[in-house]
Parts: C-alpha cells; sequence; structure tokens
C-alpha cells in the first residue's frame, strides 16, 4: 500500500484557478475511490464555501494551528462520499503576524497532519497566492508540489520567485519539496494561450501535465451552485478535462 500523497497546490499569483483545481481534482480523486482530504489554508475560504455553501464551521484550521484545536477535530464531511476538509476562516488572514515568533512555525501545519493521514491516500492543500507562512507551511507539510498557471499574458512572472522560494526551503530546512506536475489552465484557445503554454512547457518541460485545462463557464458556475463539476456539467469541456486530469495524476501517482 503507497502511503499517503499530499499535494500543496501553490503559486503566488492570484487569478490561477488554483482553489478550481484543488477542489475538482479533490472531486476526481474520491471519485476513483480515493479517501481524500482537503486543506484550506487560505483566508478567502473560497474553497470552503464551494464545497460546504457557507463559512459558519467551528473549529477552522486557524484553531488548530493557533489555539492547538486537534485537526481531526477540524475535519469536516463533503456532500462527496470519501472527500473530507479542514475549512479555513477569515481569521487566518492574521496567522502570518501571530505565528511569525512561533517556534516551530514552518512546522505547525505537518505537525498537526500526522496524526491523521494514514486515514487518506491523498491531501490536497489549497494555499494563499503569496509565500507568507502559511504556503511555507503547506510546503513543509506536502510530498509534492503542484503548480497551477493560468495561460494568461504574465503567466511566468512571478515563477521564478516562487521556485527560489522553494529553492530556500530545501537549503535551509531539509526538504525535498518536488514538483509533481504544473497544471495549465484558462485555455481560450487563442494564439497567446498557445504561445504561453509552449513558454511553459519550455520552462517545466514533462511536469507540464498533457491535459490542458480551458476556460469554461460551467466549472465557475458549478462552484457558485456549491455543485460537483463531475455532476453539474458532466458532458462539459471543463469536466472532460479535469477527468483526463485526475487520470494523469493517478497514473504519476500510483503508475496505474
Amino acid at each position: 500500500m503507497q502511503s499517503t500523497r499530499i499535494f500543496a497546490l501553490c503559486n503566488n499569483k492570484g487569478g490561477v484557478t488554483k482553489t478550481t483545481t484543488t477542489i475538482n481534482l479533490g472531486y476526481g480523486l474520491a471519485r476513483a475511490g480515493r479517501r481524500v482530504l482537503l486543506v484550506d489554508t487560505d483566508a478567502q475560504s473560497n474553497t470552503t464555501y464551494s464545497l460546504l455553501g457557507n463559512l459558519e464551521q467551528e473549529p477552522t484550521l486557524f484553531d488548530v494551528l493557533i489555539n492547538g484545536t486537534k485537526l481531526a477535530d477540524a475535519i469536516v464531511e463533503t456532500g462527496e462520499p470519501n472527500l473530507h476538509l479542514v475549512p479555513s476562516s477569515i481569521n487566518l488572514s492574521a496567522a502570518d503576524l501571530l505565528m511569525a515568533s512561533a517556534p516551530g512555525r514552518e512546522r505547525k501545519l505537518m505537525r498537526a497532519l500526522t496524526p491523521i493521514k494514514e486515514n487518506y491516500d491523498y491531501i490536497l492543500i489549497d494555499t494563499p497566492p503569496n509565500l507568507g507562512v502559511l504556503t511555507v507551511n503547506a510546503f513543509i507539510a506536502c510530498t509534492d508540489v503542484i503548480i497551477p498557471i493560468a495561460l494568461t499574458t504574465y503567466a511566468l512572472i512571478g515563477i521564478s520567485i516562487l521556485e527560489s522560494t522553494m529553492q530556500e526551503l530545501r537549503d535551509n530546512l531539509d526538504v525535498e519539496l518536488p514538483i509533481f506536475g504544473v497544471v495549465a489552465n484558462l485555455d481560450d484557445h487563442t494564439r497567446l494561450s498557445n504561445n504561453v503554454l509552449g513558454a511553459v512547457r519550455d520552462h517545466f518541460g514533462s511536469l507540464v501535465f498533457d491535459t490542458v485545462i480551458p476556460r469554461n463557464i460551467k466549472v465557475e458556475e458549478a462552484h457558485n451552485q456549491i455543485a460537483c463539476i463531475f455532476d453539474y456539467a458532466p458532458m462539459s469541456t471543463g469536466a472532460q478535462a479535469y477527468t483526463k486530469l485526475v487520470k494523469e495524476v493517478l497514473h504519476r501517482a500510483e503508475g496505474i
């Protein structure tokens, strides 16, 4: 039996569909029969709202990281069998400040996950669009990094900062931080999208998944309806692309 894979989905640029990728990958892996936990480390709490339809959960990840609550006590079920969530809250916006002087602050999430991680096949960590202490916690806790990139003009701006931050952590905190894959998103089939995809593939090589996720309104509608894209619009280009992506992830992770 393979050990738990913990994916940190990271990009220090906003608007790259990091949350969308996390949610749909989570749904897809759960539907493939895997036990999946999503951890929402973003104070905007978009993953939490998209899965639960409210932001009224107690306790949340804030309580785990700041108040010492056991992570097991913060896990909630979603409407999808096999898919659980550690919800976020707006209070996490103060986490960088509150954790700044805490001893071992970079490893709080890793330590919180340790007692429960074997209950899951995959743990997906949705991160904030910055490289603060919460993202660093995700890096330290993960086994691999997935980088979502939007195929827009400024796609590769900031990637060098992300990569240098990851290298600093490798050097200073003795973590491996392998990149599991790069997901190209928001393809609108224009020359610009095609050129940016070429640049992303030149930069990351075979790490870029073959599956390219198109810009598809049904994906956004599904989130707004607190629905799974695979139920809401199963024949949409978005659902079909995420289905292929899940198969690629399983192939890379499990060789199937």
